[in-house]
């Protein structure tokens, strides 16, 4: 009895030794973090960066992260002119319905767009088309102005699709994804990724 005891003890021993000595040589020879994915596109390098799931990608001297590459938004049409109104401004004002069945996503794809921006310079006030107990301002496409564009992330159709009507990006989706994609086509086309 005390033998077959001596003999697991013995057994779980250099289970664990082999257990050791198998992670340390997978970290000599595999490396210590995963392996970074890299895409390029028109000349510029995207890192995935697996832990927050997004894409890193050197753009005009600064690093901005992005959720979808550009060839996985390049389908979405742009207005010629809506890219340049958002282009070199201090300010630019995201808005949205409180009400939509999309708000979450919708202040995910704001939140993205302002981070990024940051980067640049650019401060993203945040708003709601109506009046909130969120203590955020009122913003509509009547406020946007050539100096402080407007944004406003609506509940659309079946098609997703950005048009432009005066300084007022309007960009509709009906599903949660697409908001995100068309934040990142936004920024692309203001970054000046995507023409």
């Amino acid at each position: 009895m005390k033998e077959r005891k001596e003999k697991k003890r013995w057994g779980l021993i250099v289970f664990l030794i082999f257990i050791m000595i198998g992670t340390s040589f997978s970290f000599i020879f595999f490396g210590f973090s995963p392996q970074s994915e890299t895409v390029k596109y028109n000349g510029i390098k995207f890192v995935k960066n697996p832990l927050q799931n997004i894409w890193i990608a050197k753009v005009n001297g600064k690093e901005a992260p992005f959720s979808f590459l550009p060839n996985e938004v390049e389908n979405i049409g742009l207005p010629e002119n809506a890219a340049s109104r958002l282009q070199n401004k201090f300010e630019i004002d995201a808005t949205y319905d409180l009400n939509s069945s999309h708000k979450e996503v919708i202040a995910l794809a704001q939140h993205q767009m302002g981070m990024t921006l940051n980067a640049y310079g650019i401060y993203v006030r945040k708003g709601f088309t109506s009046n909130s107990t969120f203590n955020l301002p009122i913003i509509t496409c009547n406020d946007a102005s050539a100096n402080v564009p407007v944004v406003y992330f609506r509940q659309g159709g079946n098609a997703t699709n950005i048009r432009l009507e005066d300084n007022c990006i309007i960009a509709e989706a009906s599903k949660d994804a697409d908001f995100i994609r068309m934040k990142d086509r936004l920024l692309y086309g203001m970054l000046g990724v995507i023409g």
